[in-house]
């Protein structure tokens, strides 16, 4: 009979149950470690092949970038490195607008900040939306990118320049200045700074940056045109003059230069030298605009004070054409009419005011005053001191002579009473080619001076001629 009891054994029997149960978690473990260090040495690969597709951008070989790229976006497609580097392989094939869409995706992606800097990001989208021509999205980008930096150069270089194209003068100084603080070698600041500078009346600091910005080769008659206008209010006529007549080589301000010039002659008095100059610029008016009334407009002044009325006229027709109510165009013409078909007040306009000095004696002397000084206050103004002929024994009076067709104002009787408190004179005569308002008559009532106007003129004249004939 066999012992079953020498061969069972239960002790070994479980241990050899657990040696194998072992073996099977040894072996489970493995292939765990096995897959870990296989999807670990994936993951890991993937900086290596992407520099090896940064090394084939930059000789050129963008198949090759593109390839190793797109293999690594199929097996992890939001991998942030090589989503930046597919939209820089986009740029370098100018396929502008795909590169746009993937930088924008990039920034979509989460924990971006730890694999690239996110400003080199709004740095491409800025360069590409301005190849793009899209400066509105340009200079947005670049508004972000002085959110990390309110100091960087090229943002503020650039937005300063966009918003001074807008005409937003007073935020394009701030990036102007800011920008040329960091780089004073950024000429090409210095005209835009001078001319937001100009605008915002801060005309000093214009005047430097447009000064500097005359050392920059190129065309600088925009510089010359504002820096001829700062001369002008700083009353540096031949310097005004100077810069314009350069600046109005250029057609963009050549009527602008003009009409500058022509101002700064009037001003002088220069009648003559005004028309001269603003005629040559007629044939370049466009009739319709307001620069256009505004030219001629001041043409017709200067002629008017030339007493070349039927000139002055002309062009204040062509004003009224388009615009009747521009600065009393129509009043001017009104009254000029009127003394253009009364021949006895056309004398008074169509000659010079020395020309007329025995005509306005004659006046005078009608009056029963004797002039004993006489002074030219203006080209359609003198002033005289006369004594009455029958009362000697008074003080003298000033005589106030007015060659205009304006309606005389109350301020004008004032400014005359002043004068004549100046020149110590106990009253005073107002002759005017012109009506007088009813409160300077009332003003002129009260203070003891006597007025005479256009229908007085006329009939005096008429006078005169009629005993020059009958001698």
């Amino acid at each position: 009979m066999i012992n079953v009891g020498k061969f069972y054994n239960p002790i070994s029997l479980n241990v050899v149950k657990k040696n194998r149960m072992l073996n099977y978690v040894v072996i489970a473990a493995g292939i765990a470690v096995i897959i870990i260090v296989f999807f670990i040495l994936k993951s890991t690969s993937f900086p290596a092949r992407l520099r090896k597709a940064e090394e084939y951008l930059e000789e050129g070989s963008i198949n090759s970038a593109s390839e190793i790229v797109k293999k690594i976006l199929d097996k992890k497609r939001d991998y942030v490195p090589a989503r930046y580097l597919r939209a820089l392989i986009l740029m370098r094939q100018n396929q502008f607008l795909l590169a746009v869409s993937e930088l924008n995706n990039v920034l979509s992606l989460p924990n971006i900040g730890s694999f690239i800097n996110e400003i080199d990001v709004h740095y491409h989208l800025a360069r590409l939306y301005n190849m793009t021509q899209n400066f509105r999205k340009e200079i947005e980008e670049y508004r972000i990118i002085l959110t990390f930096n309110p100091d960087d150069l090229v943002a503020n270089h650039r937005i300063g320049h966009a918003l001074y194209k807008k005409e937003d003068y007073k935020r394009a100084k701030e990036h102007l200045l800011r920008a040329i603080t960091i780089d004073p070698g950024l000429t090409d600041i210095l005209l835009p700074l001078g001319i937001s500078c100009y605008n915002l009346s801060e005309y000093e600091k214009a005047e430097e940056c447009l000064t500097k910005s005359l050392k920059i080769a190129g065309d600088n008659s925009e510089a010359e045109f504002y820096l001829g206008s700062i001369y002008q209010m700083k009353k540096d006529h031949k310097s005004a003059i100077t810069m314009l007549q350069n600046a109005k080589r250029n057609q963009k301000y050549y009527l602008k230069s003009l009409y500058k010039i022509g101002e700064i002659y009037f001003q002088d008095e220069e009648y003559e030298n005004a028309i001269e100059a603003m005629e040559s610029g007629l044939n370049s008016l466009k009739e319709t605009n307001e620069e256009s009334h505004e030219y001629r407009y001041l043409l017709a002044e200067c002629y008017e004070h030339q007493n070349m009325i039927k000139e002055a006229i002309h062009h204040w027709q062509k004003i009224s054409e388009d615009n009747p109510g521009f600065r009393g165009t129509r009043i001017k013409l009104e009254s000029y009419k009127e003394i253009l078909n009364n021949e006895s007040l056309s004398i008074m306009f169509s000659s010079s005011l020395e020309a007329l000095q025995p005509t306005i004696v004659e006046m005078i002397s009608s009056l029963n005053y004797n002039i004993i000084t006489k002074e030219r206050l203006g080209p359609n103004e003198y002033q005289y001191k006369a004594y009455n002929i029958k009362r000697i024994s008074d003080p003298p009076i000033l005589i106030y002579f007015l060659r205009t067709t304006r309606e005389v104002t109350e301020n004008n009787i004032n400014d005359f009473m002043k004068n004549i408190g100046q020149e110590k004179c106990k009253s005073g005569i107002y002759i005017a080619t012109s009506r007088f308002s009813i409160r300077a008559k009332s003003t002129a009532q009260t203070k003891m001076i006597e007025l005479y106007d256009s229908d007085f003129i006329i009939k005096l004249v008429e006078k005169i001629k009629s005993r020059r004939r009958a001698k």
